[in-house]
């Protein structure tokens, strides 16, 4: 009898995680972010179409995205030695960048990836129904320029991939993933942070 063997070479993963206690985090992390928009009310623009993006957090001496960071450490610290096997130093592994976004309501983010990093994340701290979801692109590009009809979607046909937000969930993934942010459809805003790692040599 013919035997059929399937190699799932290049798989691209992404990590979910969810902080168990979050609200009081959450309740300290969008104060945190509401302060931030006060005393910069322009913020950044960049994938945000209608949303406020904050300059990069200072990690370093502000509170609350120090305690946030604490949350999940050892979870990042994970991804890079088990699952990826990378080689990790303490020093070396690094979240070099790390921001907000609140979108109001028909405010969206185009499509993009972070360059210059090895992983990014989303992490909500707002996430109230219908604020949209994050879509995932397949990284092949040529995968989804041009393809057979679709009848059934597995996991190899499909070209695109949802995660609806939920609070307290944190989503960490290899950052030449491109990912949008569908339109918030709630009247509340939406917050996220996002955040980049960099692991050096």
């Amino acid at each position: 009898m013919n035997k059929k063997e399937i190699y799932d070479i290049f798989p691209t993963p992404i990590f979910q995680y969810h902080i168990e206690d979050h609200r009081e985090i959450n309740s300290e992390l969008e104060k945190h972010i509401y302060d931030l928009k006060k005393k910069d009310p322009k913020g950044n623009d960049h994938s945000n179409a209608g949303g406020w993006h904050s300059n990069n957090f200072d990690i370093i001496n502000d509170g609350p995205p120090q305690r946030f960071i604490f949350k999940f450490k050892d979870f990042l610290k994970s991804i890079v030695t088990d699952d990826y096997g990378w080689k990790y130093e303490k020093n070396k592994a690094r979240i070099v960048a790390m921001w907000a976004i609140i979108n109001k309501k028909d405010s969206f983010n185009i499509s993009h990836n972070h360059p210059n990093c090895f992983l990014s994340a989303a992490y909500y701290v707002k996430a109230p129904k219908d604020s949209g979801n994050i879509v995932f692109y397949e990284p092949n590009d040529a995968k989804s320029i041009r393809y057979p009809e679709v009848e059934k979607y597995t996991r190899y046909s499909g070209t695109t991939v949802n995660f609806e937000p939920e609070e307290g969930k944190l989503l960490i993934f290899p950052s030449y993933l491109y990912h949008s942010v569908q339109a918030n459809k709630s009247n509340e805003d939406r917050i996220v942070i996002s955040f980049n790692v960099e692991i050096y040599r």
